[in-house]
């Protein structure tokens, strides 16, 4: 999910003057002041961009040149209208419990094996849902059972996942998971939904003003790293949400070498700074741009981008004599990225996805072997295997001479770690220690079992 500190770490905030928002009188005012125009259907029905590539050739307008990478779905939040089975809430529920235990033994065993997918079952739920699952597909908040206004589930969809196995996929995968979960009553609906077109372009991006903007939007954000410029948030808070910023800045700090590579085979060449301009349409503004069930989003969203990146907002060229803002020339790079064409899905080499949440090897062996190099050098080793040897055994005797305190030798203490990172990264199920039934399975029987008895 995105948070609108991905840009940089400070900005500028500011509010519209009146000829941003206003326009002039009459008409025209009234257009940009209004959330959304009336009638959507027609914008909707466009067949713009509708081709099966999602790449473009470099376009050169005025002195500028900009070429778009990929366009995608960076995110997406669907909403399921259903009913929750019984034995998969006694099930859920004597999970979340294990979940919030203090004995690490216990927590550890809080995990769910549905359609093939070891998910995380979190000790809280997120109002109004009571149970969370995680893995690195999905996170999946569900609610309680005879739950009456409340979703059966409610699923953001990762990003990683849309972007390396394309919507259709990701989903149909995610419906096998919910119909496990419970007996639905009607198709998916989408709640959110954000679009992105990544790009590199030689245009002064840094120059921008507020005064450009042309937009329905009431505040704008304008966002600095240590002094440079790394991009806009417009429209903050509301049903739509523009964001154009320097991706290359962002994956600095977050790496994601699966766009890198995705970016290169789209003819990015390495060293350009990519950016990114987002929308990000939540379920009010999508219900007034005709998109109610998923099954519709696909035909839909070239003119979701259309009227976002056209009607919403645009990056004008103001004029000193005509304060019509709708007369205003739009800028070049902004032509280039209206003309951005959608399929729905991206035409790139597809590569699988992890379900679970493994470390990655930099974090591992940079960032884990730090506990190992601060013993050697408090040690004087600097012969690595002496080192580790070393290591082991006072970790050994460090665990062993505390277990009277802390009920787990070095074994035991390693043990319950390695379960708990186990359910934190989905690799595997953790099995009882004693072998016996797992106490969720054992709630479900006890459950039938006092339903048979008349209890």
């Amino acid at each position: 999910m995105h948070n609108d500190n991905k840009m940089g770490s400070s900005k500028a905030t500011t509010k519209p003057n009146n000829d941003l928002c206003n326009a002039t009188a009459g008409e025209e005012a009234a257009d940009c002041r209004s959330p959304l125009p009336a009638a959507q259907g027609q914008l909707l029905n466009t067949d713009k961009g509708t081709q099966s590539s999602n790449t473009v050739p470099s376009t050169s307008i005025d002195s500028y040149n900009t070429k778009i990478l990929r366009t995608g779905i960076d995110s997406l939040y669907l909403s399921y209208q259903g009913d929750l089975i019984e034995e998969t809430a006694i099930r859920l529920t004597e999970l979340k419990k294990m979940a919030q235990s203090p004995d690490p033994r216990i927590t550890a065993l809080a995990q769910i094996d549905i359609n093939n997918h070891i998910f995380e079952v979190k000790d809280r739920g997120r109002h109004p849902f009571a149970f969370i699952l995680n893995d690195n597909w999905y996170r999946i908040e569900i609610a309680k059972l005879g739950a009456v206004r409340t979703p059966l589930a409610h699923v953001q969809v990762m990003s990683e996942l849309l972007t390396e196995h394309g919507v259709e996929k990701s989903v149909s995968d995610l419906n096998n998971i919910v119909n496990d979960l419970g007996i639905l009553s009607e198709s998916p609906a989408v709640s959110r939904l954000d679009l992105c077109v990544d790009f590199i372009t030689d245009y002064p991006l840094a120059d921008i003003v507020d005064g450009d903007w042309v937009t329905r939007a009431k505040d704008m954000d304008r966002y600095t790293v240590q002094r440079t410029f790394s991009g806009w948030v417009i429209g903050i808070g509301g049903n739509i949400v523009a964001r154009l910023y320097n991706k290359t800045l962002e994956m600095q700090k977050k790496p994601r070498y699966y766009l890198e590579t995705i970016h290169r085979e789209c003819g990015w060449d390495g060293n350009s700074g990519v950016w990114r301009l987002e929308f990000q349409f939540r379920r009010v503004a999508l219900r007034e741009l005709g998109i109610k069930s998923f099954s519709s989003l696909k035909e839909s969203l070239a003119g979701l981008w259309q009227y976002a990146s056209t009607d919403w907002l645009r990056l004008t060229i103001p004029s000193k004599t005509d304060k019509t803002q709708s007369r205003w020339p739009t800028a070049c790079v902004w032509e280039v990225l209206q003309q951005a064409e959608w399929s729905g899905d991206e035409q790139v080499s597809r590569v699988p996805v992890e379900k679970g949440r493994p470390p990655s090897d930099r974090s591992l062996f940079v960032n884990g072997i730090s506990g190992l190099t601060s013993f050697m050098a408090r040690e004087g080793y600097s012969d690595p295997i002496e080192g580790i040897h070393s290591y082991i055994r006072s970790a050994k005797k460090y665990h062993d001479d505390r277990e009277y305190m802390t009920d787990f030798d070095f074994h035991g203490y390693i043990a319950q770690k390695v379960a708990l990172k186990v359910k934190s990264y989905n690799t595997y199920l953790n099995m009882p220690e004693d072998k016996n039934l797992h106490p969720s399975e054992k709630a479900v029987a006890d459950e039938y079992r006092k339903q048979s008895d008349g209890e």
